[in-house]
């Protein structure tokens, strides 16, 4: 059952989760007490009552979002309806800086099948050869 009347305010863990910020509500009241969350440069409680036309900045991993609080709603909605109730403020810089940070720390870490994946020929040939010289030295 549903609440006919238009929420007016609504706490900034729920609506950041609704909105699709973080993925889940615990996510986002982590974020709240970490200080990821701000409202005005203050960081903001996960309990702290949200108002139309509040300024929120979020971090979320490289990335730092600006949004506008539009509206409010009663449960977690779609992507295609995120546009009807929070408004993107995030310059494009922002976006590009948290690109190029995605894509330096995967060339200097390398992927999970990269590091747990069977040896190939040429790295078992090496490997042979470091063998042999390594009990050739001992002995």
């Amino acid at each position: 059952m549903t609440d006919p009347t238009p929420l007016s305010a609504q706490r900034a863990d729920k609506w950041l989760h609704h909105v699709r910020v973080y993925k889940t509500r615990s996510i986002a009241t982590q974020a709240c007490s970490r200080g990821n969350v701000t409202l005005g440069g203050q960081p903001v409680k996960a309990s702290r009552d949200l108002k139309s036309g509040d300024v929120l900045e979020a971090v979320r991993g490289d990335l730092r979002l600006r949004v506008r609080v539009i509206g409010f709603s009663p449960a977690r909605i779609g992507a295609p309806r995120v546009p009807e109730f929070c408004e993107d403020l995030t310059p494009p810089e922002w976006y590009q800086k948290a690109s190029d940070l995605r894509k330096e720390r995967a060339l200097i870490t390398p992927h999970a099948h990269e590091m747990v994946a069977k040896p190939d020929k040429k790295q078992l040939r090496e490997l042979r050869k470091f063998w042999e010289d390594q009990q050739e030295n001992e002995g």
